[in-house]
């Protein structure tokens, strides 16, 4: 296997891992980001709802999986840019608006507002369209394993980032009792 052959690879399970990541935080909680948005955006009506962002975290969810099958690769990859504009412009919307209340991108309870990181990783994302297209992929097996295997191993690594605190409370030696 060559460079060629990984690159494709280490990318789209890279991407994978922080859609799924995300997906599923916005899923099993979605009012903090709807907040933070609201916050920002400042919509008539309601805004944005718990319902809208769970139809955000759906194609999130949707997109990652099919970055993982050679046949859905292509299309998930332009998905995956069109994602990450967005994840670029709410934070640029973040940082221009002074938005102070707390993403919850990825799960983390005390997590930052949209800014900086979010427009770090938004442009991050709007690269692997450019990446699928010069690279090409061994076989479709092959590849599906690779990278199904990356966005696990990926996505078990962000979920730690992100709760590092609590990773940190957990093995720190308990007091001594009395």
């Amino acid at each position: 296997m060559t460079v060629h052959d990984l690159l494709p690879v280490a990318v789209n399970s890279a991407a994978a891992s922080i859609l799924f990541v995300a997906g599923v935080a916005k899923t099993v909680s979605p009012v903090q980001l709807g907040r933070s948005l609201n916050e920002l955006l400042r919509l008539p009506g309601r805004g944005v709802t718990a319902r809208h962002v769970r139809v955000f975290a759906a194609v999130e969810l949707l997109t990652a999986l099919s970055l993982t099958a050679a046949a859905t690769r292509p299309a998930a990859a332009w998905a995956t840019g069109v994602l990450g504009a967005a994840f670029a412009l709410a934070g640029a919307m973040g940082l221009l608006r002074g938005g102070r209340t707390a993403c919850g991108c990825f799960g983390g309870s005390a997590d930052r507002p949209l800014g900086p990181f979010n427009i770090v990783v938004g442009v991050l994302l709007m690269a692997v369209p450019a990446v699928n297209l010069v690279s090409g992929i061994g076989g479709a097996t092959t590849y599906f394993f690779q990278a199904s295997t990356g966005l696990s191993g990926g996505a078990l690594l962000l979920c730690l980032w992100a709760h590092r605190g609590l990773v940190k409370d957990f093995t720190r030696p308990l007091p001594a009792s009395r």
